[in-house]
């Protein structure tokens, strides 16, 4: 049992709730703090968004407490093969939900492509496509939280809801470029890279091989 004597940080990071006898990733949304019990949280819990109040600290692990007694893997950056896997079987599962057989796989030469972009952006506090790019890119940017590498597939994907494949169009005032990319039959390869400053802003930049989701064109 973790003992504590000062509140969990609110520092964006996700936490990991005992629910009976099961670790689910939540996020913090509040606290209290009852002299007999010590501090109680409001936490949301990610999977299904359902919330719950007045969990105590003694259920909780921080995101570093998790990565240190093995509850979960970091899939936070893409610095470990579990992260990589992650990534791409994400945008496999959204492109099998379409009913496109032709899967996606890693390529290192694209990722290391990819991480030159995210790691400009981060270090200069610039959004934007890279100029010239070699391949099709798709980007995502977070602050305040810590995207996995599924959460940043599902941010594209969920584009599909503002997307209608009778016209190829999105609804007016809404983008649908980065699901369409990342159902895109054509595509074979993808490298990603991920750049997260100290103050918690990320970064994600995706490359796609070979190059789609052209305008006029449908992506399946």
């Amino acid at each position: 049992m973790t003992t504590r004597t000062e509140p969990l940080p609110f520092d964006g990071k996700p936490v990991f709730v005992d629910n009976d006898g099961t670790w689910r990733e939540a996020g913090l949304r509040g606290y209290g703090y009852n002299s007999a019990t010590g501090y109680q949280y409001k936490v949301q819990y990610k999977d299904d968004g359902s919330e719950e109040a007045g969990v105590l600290s003694a259920r909780i692990k921080t995101f570093a407490e998790a990565l240190a007694e093995g509850i979960v893997e970091n899939v936070y950056d893409l610095t470990s093969p579990t992260a990589i896997a992650q990534m791409v079987e994400a945008h496999n599962d959204w492109r099998a939900n379409y009913g496109i057989t032709e899967t996606v796989e890693w390529d290192e030469t694209i990722a290391a492509y990819a991480q030159e972009w995210a790691d400009h952006l981060s270090a200069n506090n610039l959004r934007g496509h890279r100029p010239d790019c070699d391949y099709v890119e798709n980007i995502a940017y977070a602050s305040g939280q810590m995207l996995s590498s599924a959460a940043v597939v599902d941010l594209w994907g969920n584009e599909v809801h503002d997307y209608d494949y009778a016209t190829n169009t999105c609804a007016p005032g809404k983008v649908c470029g980065h699901y369409t990319q990342v159902v895109w039959r054509d595509s074979r390869k993808i490298g990603c890279g991920m750049a997260r400053t100290a103050d918690g802003k990320e970064v994600w930049v995706c490359n796609y091989d070979p190059k789609g989701n052209w305008v006029g064109q449908k992506p399946y």
